[in-house]
């Protein structure tokens, strides 16, 4: 794990962001620090360099770049597909999300969605061949467009134009405003005082386009001093340590590593602030026991940040990996925020190693949350040889689980878990992009005859907003036939539905209908073009 923290000023030199890379300035807003580029191909391997062109922009996650200004006029290549946000960069050239590997329907690359926020590119944004992609907040200069994209682009609360062309498979999902968020926390380094401060954003609501412009006014940000920060190294900080530190009032920051706890890290104050750098991770120490999650946020208490930050799930296994909260009564207005949460469960073992599980990646059961970029990922796939996950081995039955209320989540990917992938129970939730792939190595009749799907809404629930929503299958191993992409309860007004469709990517069976039992059948004969229900 690395982190490059680049001081304020112009840096000549350009930057490839590898596997658990994160590539951050520490001014207060983009300008402060300037780089000629920062740049991510195709077929890059672990050691950086680009072996080959496949399998594309496939198995490019787990890296990121953030604070930045790169050279006028260069045009930025930045194939990435999961857990590689963008966040408050200003790209003064285009920005190509994907780059060619071959003819066909992939005749752009092959890429499977990512994220950007809080950011500007004077030359627009090229989607490319990018499967689904989600834009927060974001800027194009007028006469410059957003374009293309395989199948689903959302555009939520940013400014500039998407340019539609005829005969184009994607449809765009445009939200004018981004009713609730408060941006990333950051690390600032103040050259009058020599000192470094950890930047925390304030709440802002029914925001358009970036607000980083603003952070000279002290009013945006609260500004808190390192000398009130733990800054914590993985092979000595212990779980302990840092929840003694949380309940001194500490902020934490989590410098880059492996973090082995054999206690939760639990969040006990208002106000408290953890920040991850260059793909912090965190997994359950090896004599670790069963734990009810690995990070816990107690109810009653307001104002939370968890940002950055990567969670395992270990062989002893765990009820959560992450658990906000007891029950949905139990917070204010403003409970808190969730970014750039990656889960995952297996993918750093073979079958010849002992398997790892949890029963849900992550569930928020207090009220209010807002959730900014999150991948809950069960691994198809496992190291070091790259080798398929079979026979439902590394076992979690839900990606996510929602019972508070007023749940926000912008970005939300869930993959591969062994029954319903998204379980949302609490009212006036609300999804702002939803990418998900079923699991490939269930069977008919511990999947398909149990009529599990990619994103539930509880039969109770009266109101709900999902937007820009995309079930895949690749039914590897077994013929297995889904039922249905999405479930909701059919006798409600207020459950709104925008863009929601079904892929056949590859393999066996497929899925029977969309929603419910409305939409028809996605299987080989309609592989790789979206069936969209509304």
């Amino acid at each position: 794990r690395t982190v490059v923290l680049l001081k304020l000023g112009v840096h000549r030199a350009k930057f490839n962001v590898g596997f658990y890379n994160s590539l951050m300035g520490l001014g207060r807003d983009p300008g402060a620090v300037e780089i000629d580029a920062f740049e991510v191909l195709n077929g890059v391997g672990a050691d950086g360099v680009q072996h080959s062109l496949c399998p594309g922009a496939l198995d490019n996650f787990w890296r990121s770049v953030e604070n930045v200004t790169t050279a006028q006029g260069r045009s930025i290549y930045y194939f990435v597909s999961q857990a590689s946000p963008l966040r408050k960069v200003h790209i003064r050239g285009e920005l190509r999300l994907s780059g060619p590997v071959g003819g066909g329907i992939y005749d752009w690359g092959y890429a499977s969605g990512g994220f950007a926020a809080d950011s500007k590119v004077d030359g627009g944004v090229e989607f490319g061949g990018q499967q689904q992609f989600i834009t927060r907040n974001s800027e194009v200069l007028a006469g410059c467009v957003y374009k293309h994209g395989a199948w689903s682009n959302v555009l939520v609360g940013s400014k500039g134009e998407y340019q539609h062309e005829q005969n184009q498979l994607a449809r765009v999902t445009e939200v004018p405003c981004t009713e609730r968020i408060a941006e990333k926390p950051y690390i600032m380094f103040e050259e009058a005082e020599n000192k470094y401060f950890l930047m925390v954003p304030q709440p802002e609501h029914n925001k358009k386009g970036v607000s980083w412009e603003r952070y000279a006014d002290d009013s945006a940000t609260h500004k808190i001093d390192f000398e009130n920060v733990y800054v914590a190294d993985a092979e000595t900080a212990t779980a302990a340590t840092i929840n003694a530190k949380i309940a001194e009032g500490k902020a934490i920051v989590l410098t880059p590593g492996v973090y082995k706890i054999s206690e939760p890290i639990i969040v006990s104050r208002s106000g408290t602030v953890i920040l991850g750098l260059g793909m912090a991770t965190l997994m359950p120490a090896e004599d670790a026991q069963w734990m009810d999650s690995l990070v816990f946020v107690k109810d009653n208490i307001e104002n939370v940040r968890i940002a950055a930050v990567l969670l395992e799930a270990g062989t002893r296994g765990s009820d959560a990996l992450l658990k906000w909260g007891t029950r949905r009564d139990s917070t204010g207005a403003n409970t808190g925020f969730l970014y750039d949460i990656f889960c995952r469960v297996g993918g750093d073992r073979d079958a010849s190693m002992p398997e790892v599980m949890t029963n849900t990646m992550i569930q928020i059961n207090s009220s209010n949350v807002v959730g900014d970029n999150l991948w809950l990922w069960r691994a198809d796939h496992e190291g070091p040889r790259n080798i398929g996950v079979t026979h439902s081995r590394n076992k979690v039955w839900n990606a996510l689980q929602v019972n508070g209320d007023n749940v926000t989540i912008y970005g939300l990917f869930a993959e591969h878990a062994l029954h319903d992938q998204v379980v949302w129970n609490g009212e006036n939730g609300k999804t702002f992009f939803f990418q998900c792939e079923l699991p490939y190595d269930v069977t008919q009749q511990n999947f398909g005859d149990a009529g599990y799907s990619g994103y539930v809404i509880g039969d109770h629930v009266k109101e709900h907003d999902l937007r820009g929503a995309g079930v895949y299958t690749f039914f590897r191993d077994f013929d297995v036939h889904a039922s249905s992409g999405f479930r909701a309860p059919e006798d409600a007004n207020g459950i709104r539905l925008q863009n929601i469709f079904c892929v056949f990517l590859d393999g066996q069976g497929g899925i029977d209908h969309v929603l419910n039992g409305k939409g028809t059948r996605t299987g080989s004969d309609s592989q790789g073009r979206p069936n969209y229900i509304c």
